[in-house]
């Protein structure tokens, strides 16, 4: 009886470390992979392999194996119902070959026979979910006295079952992702058709509106002023409204305000004669030229001096310019996008900025949204940066889900800037899979204060959208089309979502 209850706990042993491996977020062969250690290690399975059919179910090979060679595994292709493999795959059921030897059925694909002892047992049982078989698990075991070969081959079976379910929730998520990505190529494919701006990612209502207003603005000449936080990506912004305009083809010029002393800010703008100050031994153009017929980008415009505000509502009124030491007019055609961190109106108040100034850059406001208001942007924006930085590096860093969990919790104070910061850290100083306890601690902390009340931010965001779904539809009176426009999807998009969701349409 103890000799019983022993393999039985070793047995359950084995059950228990394929359930560890396959709550570990590892991709699907690194999975497999591990599973088939586990045999070896718990069972002493020194061959096994894992074969998986292709999108037809006519052919199965194999993805993943245990003391097989690459050339071996290569020659690991078979037909449904062929061989020993190939029935277990068509018919579903296990199979117990001891003497392999002299079983017909045994095909010796692999040539693996050159390897085996002679007095091993092959076992093969379907990996499966459901009704749906998927694959076949197989192993080589030389069975000691007091082995059960039935224990094992129950075992294998729910190793099988465990697997089978892993596969198909795999398999799932990679085909959401696809319709996600793809979701992502729609939404930018008008931009992306006419220029090319890193980061420009989201599918937020607050991202899709400042989209949408971007696309407006952008063919006409008016001045815009661009509004919002550090590290939101208004200069992002501009760019999309540079290239998206008829001005697409000339130069876009950026200067930053803040970051340029006062006496060499305005010959940075207009340029200067020779002569016109010390060490000013050639003329140069300034910023306002070399963006002639294009877009200048003036950011941080909060932080220009009162002295040189005078000159550029001049330029803004009159569309010309002289330069530091010069008398001629020269003449520009140049449109404005300006961006501050501030708000403009305070320093009106204030009177540290014009209020003429003002009103003149403030034709078209855009506020760029904080990436806290536009939390279901994040997966897809920490999507983004860990392929262009694990691209750069040479890596395949991964997130688990609660450590994606934990950057869509966080407040991002320093907004699509930080994130990308951090992702970029992250991919640097990790390798592999990268868990809640890897994180920068100010982003881990304030879930530690919120405990186990902790929000569950994804299913917050998808019950947040569809409920604006049934709103929208019975706005429209459950006319699709209509519903679909006012949400800002193609009709598509919205099928796809009503019936991810289950909303229920009703009929009038």
């Amino acid at each position: 009886m103890g000799g019983k209850r022993s393999l039985h706990s070793r047995e359950l042993s084995v059950v228990n470390e394929v359930s560890k491996v396959l709550s570990g977020e590892l991709p699907v062969e690194e999975a497999l992979g591990e599973i088939l250690k586990v045999l070896y290690s718990f069972w002493d399975v020194p061959y096994s392999f894992v074969a998986l059919s292709d999108q037809s179910g006519r052919f199965l090979k194999i993805v993943k194996a245990f003391g097989l060679s690459d050339e071996e595994v290569e020659r690991g292709i078979f037909k449904k119902g062929e061989g020993i493999t190939g029935k277990v795959f068509k018919r579903s059921i296990p199979v117990v070959v001891s003497d392999i030897d002299s079983n017909p059925a045994f095909l010796n694909k692999t040539k693996i026979k050159d390897k085996l002892k002679g007095d091993e047992t092959l076992i093969a049982v379907p990996v499966r979910s459901g009704g749906d078989t998927l694959g076949v698990l197989v192993i080589f075991k030389r069975f000691s006295k007091g082995e059960s070969v039935e224990r094992c081959v129950e075992t294998l079976m729910i190793v099988g079952t465990m697997l089978g379910m892993f596969c198909k929730l795999n398999e799932r998520l990679e085909k959401e992702k696809r319709e996600w990505e793809e979701e992502r190529r729609i939404l930018t494919e008008e931009l992306q058709k006419s220029f090319n701006v890193e980061g420009m990612v989201g599918k937020s209502e607050a991202f899709l509106k400042t989209l949408e207003l971007v696309r407006k603005v952008a063919p006409t000449d008016s001045t815009v002023l661009l509004t919002g936080e550090s590290g939101t990506g208004k200069s992002m912004i501009a760019k999309a409204i540079h290239f998206l305009s008829p001005r697409k083809d000339k130069p876009f010029i950026t200067v930053n305000c803040g970051a340029i002393p006062e006496n060499l800010l305005e010959a940075e703008l207009f340029g200067y004669e020779k002569g016109a100050f010390t060490g000013a031994y050639t003329s140069k153009k300034g910023k306002f030229e070399l963006a002639n017929g294009g877009t200048l980008f003036l950011d941080e415009i909060g932080d220009m001096p009162l002295s040189l505000q005078v000159k550029l509502l001049r330029v803004l009124q009159d569309k010309e310019i002289e330069r530091l030491g010069g008398e001629k007019v020269i003449k520009v055609d140049v449109r404005i996008v300006a961006a501050t961190n501030k708000s403009l109106e305070d320093l009106v108040k204030e009177g540290k900025f014009r209020e003429d100034l003002y009103y003149r850059l403030n034709v078209v406001p855009i506020r760029v949204p904080p990436l806290r208001e536009r939390k279901e942007d994040i997966p897809l924006l920490v999507d983004y940066f860990l392929n262009k930085y694990n691209r750069q590096h040479r890596k395949n860093v991964r997130l688990t889900a609660k450590a994606l969990d934990a950057l869509i919790a966080y407040d991002w104070p320093g907004n699509i800037r930080e994130l990308e910061n951090t992702i970029q850290r992250i991919v640097v100083i990790h390798e592999g899979v990268v868990d809640l306890r890897d994180l920068p601690a100010d982003i881990v902390s304030p879930l530690k204060d919120v405990g186990d009340d902790l929000v569950d931010l994804p299913a917050q965001i998808e019950a947040t959208e569809r409920e604006k779904i049934i709103q929208a539809l019975e706005k429209t009176g459950y006319v699709k089309s209509r519903a679909a426009k006012l949400l800002g999807y193609t009709l598509r998009q919205l099928d796809y979502r009503i019936k991810k969701y289950k909303i229920p349409i009703k009929k009038f």
